[in-house]
């Protein structure tokens, strides 16, 4: 017994490394069995060996005996027991062979179905939904099917994620789930990619049309909003769709294209769907030269910022400009803020281009030293966990008085994140900066943030002056936002104004500041300071004007 324990401990320190990789491999093994079998295999080889062994040394050792009769019965009698128990050995170790691999095909078929099936929805996951299109695509090639492949993207997922939290984000990820499952045939695959990006096969599409009644049919589910923890959750969903043999017979081909068709139906304003065409992957090759030769600018300083006066509603001076982004395009001319502001935010430009503007606008700011400037702030720039070191060091390098620094906001930067905004904007105002909502009006919670943050502006909506009558609805609405910044102490700036008239109104009802194109337009720094010494000029009496003279 002590030798046989002696043997099994030497077999199993032998085989130590193999068992281990083993069971990494499968995680599901026997390891018990495994053990028995290897050591039964090992003892029946060694029996087999022995009693080649004796046999040999009998033939050779007595040749003219060997075959005589009663040599063979001797032999055989006294081997029979090592002839038994090889052939007993061996069947336990093809039984337990068997055993063993009974035991790996069964691992192996738990591990992947588990490995490719999405752990919170129990849908296929990218693994196994790319075998599902290789296999569909396959389908395409043998007989005359084809197939639509549809991306899908949740509309304001994150949101509703951010403002709930992720344990209603999960139970909404399981309910569209289930929703959706509702819609499809049982011959359609779904599949969840990661996150809030899904995918779904569309299987015998006989003709476009058909993508575009299932689509229809999936956005009609997820107009009805989804009740979580007696919350009732409005989403929307993007979809791309592309076809196969039509667009590509390719998987990857195909997925690249939904993912274009996808991005497409985004851009038209979101909730809807879009079929993949040609000129996408010309409009994204454009895209992706707008993006280097965005990064190209804001690398080489080939940018340029211009201000708009603001000025004091009481005696017409300039008391702040607001720093406006401008990029003159070799192949487009000057481009505003509004055609590259997107694109540097949806391809991660936007901190250095942020960074860019504040440090210019510091640095250029010198030259008017009694005038506040104003400054956009991104949302994504803003949630940056440096920013505000970063607006630190920019006003110790420039030399800038942080008190002549305003930083304008719009409720989308606090909206995602209230207690991370509300720290930084503690330490900004610490640091001397003035902090300004902007677009005042147009949100849904405004009031809940004037009375949460410490703002020291707010800047009425250009949308209210645009169809503004002094007696209609958007003439009260801005009375009611000058009446509410007033008796908060708070500065109100009215924007986009454009004609006396509605300078006189706002001056009637008490608004702080204006800006718009009655004003002057965008220029230059120069401009500004020429416009600010003619300004200085016209206040001095004549006696100093002669001085100088």
């Amino acid at each position: 017994m002590t030798e046989r324990k002696s043997i099994m401990q030497g077999v199993a320190k032998k085989h130590s490394g193999f068992l281990s990789k083993l069971r990494l491999t499968v995680g599901h093994v026997d390891l018990p069995a495994l053990q028995i079998w290897i050591f039964a295999n090992f003892v029946s080889m060694a029996l087999i060996l022995i009693l080649g062994i004796r046999i040999g040394l009998l033939l050779f050792g007595s040749p003219a005996n060997f075959l005589s009769w009663k040599f063979l019965s001797a032999a055989l009698l006294a081997n029979a027991w090592l002839v038994a128990t090889a052939i007993l050995v061996r069947f336990l170790t093809a039984w337990m062979a068997y055993r063993v691999l009974d035991a790996l095909r069964s691992s192996e078929a738990r591990a992947r179905q588990v490995a490719g099936r999405d752990v919170l929805s129990g849908l296929p996951n990218r693994f196994l939904f790319n075998e599902l299109v290789d296999a569909e695509i396959a389908r395409c090639r043998r007989g005359r099917h084809q197939f639509a492949l549809f991306y899908l993207d949740l509309d304001h997922f994150k949101q509703a994620n951010d403002t709930f939290g992720h344990d209603v984000g999960d139970r909404l990820i399981v309910a569209f789930t289930r929703r959706l499952a509702q819609v499809l045939r049982a011959c359609d695959h779904f599949a969840r990619l990661g996150g809030d990006e899904f995918a779904l096969i569309q299987a015998d599409v006989a003709e476009p049309r058909d993508c575009a009644r299932l689509a229809q049919r999936i956005l009609d589910a997820m107009s009805v909003p989804f009740e979580i923890n007696n919350q009732q959750i409005f989403i929307g969903v993007s979809i791309g769709i592309a076809l196969c043999p039509q667009n590509a017979t390719d998987r990857q081909e195909m997925m690249r294209l939904a993912d274009l068709a996808l991005y497409r139906s985004k851009q038209a304003g979101r909730n809807r769907f879009a079929f993949f065409e040609a000129k996408m992957g010309e409009e994204l090759r454009m895209r992706q030269s707008a993006e280097d030769e965005l990064r190209a600018a804001i690398e080489n300083d080939e940018l340029q910022l211009l201000y708009q006066p603001i000025l004091s509603a009481q005696d017409g001076k300039i008391v702040c400009v607001e720093a406006l982004a401008r990029w003159q395009h070799r192949a487009y001319g000057l481009l505003s803020a509004d055609s590259f502001i997107p694109l540097a935010e949806e391809r991660g430009l936007i901190v250095a281009l942020g960074e860019w503007a504040l440090r210019r606008a510091c640095a250029e700011a010198k030259l008017w030293p009694d005038v506040k400037v104003a400054i956009n702030v991104s949302p994504i720039q803003f949630r940056q966990k440096d920013f505000v070191a970063t607006v630190n060091r920019i006003l110790t390098e420039s030399g800038t008085d942080a008190q002549r620094v305003e930083l304008e906001l719009t409720e989308g930067v606090v909206i995602a994140d209230a207690d991370l905004a509300e720290h930084a904007m503690v330490d900004l105002r610490a640091l001397g900066v003035r902090m300004v909502l902007d677009d005042f009006g147009t949100g849904y919670s405004s009031l809940i943030y004037l009375r949460r943050f410490a703002f020291d502006k707010i800047k009425i909506d250009r949308s209210f002056m645009e169809s503004m009558e002094f007696s209609g609805e958007s003439a009260i609405i801005i009375r009611s936002i000058v009446d509410l910044g007033r008796s908060l102490g708070l500065t109100v700036t009215a924007e986009g104004v454009e004609t006396e008239e509605q300078a006189r109104f706002l001056r009637t009802l008490g608004c702080d500041e204006l800006q718009g194109y009655l004003f002057g337009r965008p220029v230059t720094a120069t401009e500004i300071e020429q416009r600010l010494a003619e300004q200085r000029a016209e206040q001095m009496p004549p006696e100093a004007l002669r001085f100088i003279a």
